[in-house]
């Protein structure tokens, strides 16, 4: 999966409180930061180089640099190697100019209520299925929010994931980037899920956390998986999570794409909580709403009626959700006639051949249903 130009050199500098603030002095202005967040001050500072070296990596990961220079030091550069050769890349030179001691951190650790798990928490159908599944099964969990991880889409998903621990009585991290890095599209899957996960570890630390919960689905083919998406690559990072001394395992929770929807209208039922009308997973910006809804108002009027107004209805993601609501049975969906569940699969098989590149989104899971509705 490589087939990217390398280019011959990136400097990055860091600086702010805790040194996690890094900006790229080389070419088209660049950054990544981590500006809005709870104190560090007593996780280990293995952690906390392990967070700032796949910070590095996110920065660097749509340009494959031959050299990286910095003035700082990269610890656990085992990541970054690793990395490059899965692309088949030979691991970077690194070079170190004015160097920057990273002063040890006086303040003692904070105390907090001990939580045995935390769940990286996007405000999305899978992150919401994870902390509904925890409190079933009576276990304490944090959710941590990354702010602005995505391109698009960042406020909604804030304004979800808060309103949905707060109606859940949920403890509630945010962690808010400055998110500049260019690394978007479909390719950020090199580095994200990991940059997602060691954020989120390092700001569940104070709680005590021994787990924490990402999306699962991993891969083990690299031919058919970004970095972040593959199994091996994962038993890597919680070796290093562990050489950090952060004392967790980082976990993925996956029970299938369309799946999940029913096991979230099942979880609904046994919880007596709303979870779907809650769930903030629309590809589409907010401008693009109500154009995209009009279709969907018009030609399946209740189907409409019975899906949330921040949904389009139109990209991959609402159609996972109302197919998985159609096919799971969903209450609020009781009322749907047949016309309407028709429309609806004929419109996404016409959806699936005009935009083809979506192909790589789409799963078995996702086909299968969709089969099964006709």
């Amino acid at each position: 999966m490589s087939g990217i130009e390398q280019c011959e050199r990136i400097h990055i500098n860091v600086s702010g409180k805790d040194f996690l603030d890094m900006n790229v002095l080389t070419g088209e202005k660049r950054g990544l930061g981590l500006v809005e967040h709870r104190d560090y001050g007593g996780v280990p500072e293995e952690g906390m180089g392990l967070m700032r070296t796949v910070m590095v990596a996110h920065l660097i990961a749509p340009f494959f640099p031959k050299i990286v220079e910095t003035n700082f030091g990269v610890t656990e550069k085992v990541f970054i190697d690793e990395l490059y050769k899965y692309y088949g890349y030979r691991p970077p030179i690194f070079k170190m100019s004015d160097e920057i001691k990273f002063e040890k951190q006086n303040k003692g650790e904070e105390v907090l209520q001990k939580i045995e798990y935390a769940s990286a928490h996007s405000g999305g159908l899978d992150s919401a299925y994870r902390l509904a599944l925890m409190q079933e099964k009576k276990k304490p969990v944090v959710a941590v929010h990354l702010r602005n991880l995505n391109r698009k889409g960042n406020h909604e998903e804030f304004v979800a994931s808060k309103k949905q621990c707060d109606e859940w009585k949920i403890p509630y991290e945010l962690v808010r980037l400055r998110n500049n890095s260019k690394n978007d599209g479909f390719d950020t899957m090199r580095t994200r899920d990991f940059l997602l996960a060691v954020v989120s570890a390092v700001t569940a630390y104070p709680y005590g956390v021994n787990k924490m919960f990402v999306e699962g689905d991993m891969v083990e083919d690299p031919a058919k998986s970004h970095f972040s998406e593959n199994a091996g690559a994962w038993k890597m990072f919680n070796n290093l999570i562990a050489e950090a001394n952060l004392k967790m395992e980082v976990e993925g929770i996956d029970v299938g794409d369309i799946e999940t929807v029913g096991e979230v209208i099942r979880l609904e039922k046994s919880l007596g909580i709303d979870i779907i009308p809650l769930v903030q997973n629309c590809f589409s910006a907010t401008y693009q709403l109500p154009n995209s809804r009009q279709k969907w108002v018009r030609e399946t009027p209740e189907i409409a009626k019975n899906s949330s107004g921040h949904w389009c209805g139109s990209c991959l993601k609402c159609r996972r959700m109302t197919m998985g609501r159609l096919f799971y049975h969903d209450p609020r969906f009781r009322s749907v006639p047949k016309e309407e569940i028709e429309y609806f699969v004929k419109d996404t098989y016409s959806w699936l051949r005009k935009y083809r590149h979506n192909g790589d989104l789409v799963t078995a899971s996702f086909l299968k249903h969709l089969e099964q509705l006709r």
